[in-house]
């Protein structure tokens, strides 16, 4: 199953054109969806009806001029430019973040492993490395060199690492059954190969191990109510747009059991979810 092609030109951007990252259908036979951007183009898979960016900027380009920190600055000022009632309102009712506590990874990881290794994929800094508990050895991979240079103090002081690769190339550094847990906080919608990343991360895991998945929730009410000023739209570095059933799909077509995915952690007003999977 291909999920990815040729190597295009988009402008003066280097990219890779994708077939539907769940099923492997052609992107020929898909719908454009009315959220495309006017360079960057969203198709409904004919097949599976995933949503996904066709092409794919190349890891260079994601790495300099489409990182997390600079499209996300970006569509702040965007979205107070161009929708400045609803960025008010946005900001005067940040209350309504309080009503339901925040999960923290740490604690859901400590519901399903008690210790271990646990590699953060896109660790940044190693902000989340740092806080996870004592029996835990961290370990990481960011493809950004200047962010990795941070994580290392984090997780080296306490006999973890830092591997500055791709997530996919990162995780085959990892020996079979290596790892308790893997942390996938706000990366898989970034990935353009999500599907070959989590078969490399069910590898990696040992026979209890668990990765933690935090992605937008396409399927919320609030997409559907603010259409295109939704927050979880971002050009070009979310690459993939997940519902409910197929980030489920997805997980167990790499071979993971589902654990952890209750009403809890796919709320539909809610811009994000949850997902808990393991190899059993």
């Amino acid at each position: 199953m291909e999920t990815l092609s040729t190597t295009v030109s988009i402008g003066e951007r280097k990219a890779i054109l994708r077939n539907c990252p769940l099923c492997g259908t052609s992107s020929s036979s898909a719908t454009r969806s009315k959220y495309s951007d006017s360079i960057w183009h969203m198709n409904e898979c004919a097949e599976c009806n995933f949503i996904y960016l066709v092409a794919a900027p190349i890891y260079k380009e994601l790495v300099s001029e489409f990182s997390w920190e600079k499209t996300a600055a970006d569509r702040q000022v965007k979205r107070k430019d161009k929708f400045p009632i609803m960025y008010w309102l946005s900001k005067k009712t940040r209350w309504r973040l309080h009503i339901i506590k925040k999960k923290q990874v740490e604690h859901l990881l400590m519901q399903y492993v008690t210790s271990g290794s646990v590699v953060d994929i896109g660790c940044g800094k190693g902000d989340q490395l740092k806080r996870l508990p004592a029996p835990y050895v961290p370990y990481g991979i960011e493809i950004s060199e200047a962010e990795a240079s941070y994580a290392v103090t984090h997780a080296e002081s306490r006999n973890g690492g830092i591997v500055n690769k791709s997530a996919l190339e990162g995780l085959k550094t990892f020996p079979e059954n290596f790892a308790s847990g893997v942390i996938m906080r706000s990366y898989l919608e970034h990935e353009a190969y999500p599907r070959e990343v989590l078969e490399e991360t069910y590898r990696v895991l040992d026979h209890n191990g668990v990765a933690i998945i935090k992605v937008p929730n396409y399927g919320c009410l609030n997409r559907i109510v603010l259409s295109d000023k939704w927050s979880g739209f971002r050009f070009p570095d979310h690459l993939n747009y997940f519902t409910p059933h197929t980030l489920r799909t997805m997980c167990e077509n790499a071979g993971f059991t589902v654990r952890r995915f209750g009403v809890m952690d796919k709320l539909p007003f809610s811009d994000n979810m949850w997902l808990v999977a393991g190899k059993q």
